[in-house]
């Protein structure tokens, strides 16, 4: 179990030097950050790379907005659902997952400060549902 978290973070961290790489992801001019119309934007932007390996264990496949949230899907590759401890799991990973995204500039700035929750999706190798991870502004202390 302390692999496949340890795998997700590492995939999280892979998934942050990409947008790190790629800044106009999460640059808007004529977009307010944090609008329905930027989150919609900012969807459209980064599935056009994905679904997209982020290490040997997990997969970004999709984004999505909604309203106040921005949604990040990821597939473990070589993970059943029905062998993971779904809760163990959510609550291992929300304090890395909280940690990368209150120190992100982007994350911070573009989506955090202006109110907006990222949801953090995990599916199995056959997208069977394992969890769901929340960071909301309140968590970064906003």
């Amino acid at each position: 179990m302390i692999k496949n978290i340890s795998w997700i973070a590492l995939g999280v961290v892979a998934a942050y030097l990409i947008w790190w790489i790629v800044p106009s992801y999460f640059q808007s001019e004529t977009l307010p950050p944090g609008s329905p119309e930027f989150l919609t934007q900012e969807a459209a932007r980064l599935n056009k790379g994905l679904p997209a390996l982020l290490d040997k264990e997990t997969e970004l496949t999709v984004t999505e907005p909604a309203h106040m949230m921005f949604i990040y899907k990821y597939r473990l590759i070589n993970v059943v659902a029905t062998a993971v401890d779904h809760e163990k799991f959510r609550v291992g990973s929300k304090p890395q997952l909280v940690q990368l995204a209150c120190t992100r500039p982007e994350t911070l700035g573009d989506f955090l400060s202006k109110g907006v929750t990222l949801r953090y999706s995990y599916f199995d190798k056959d997208q069977q549902h394992i969890a769901t991870i929340d960071v909301t502004p309140k968590d970064c202390g906003l």
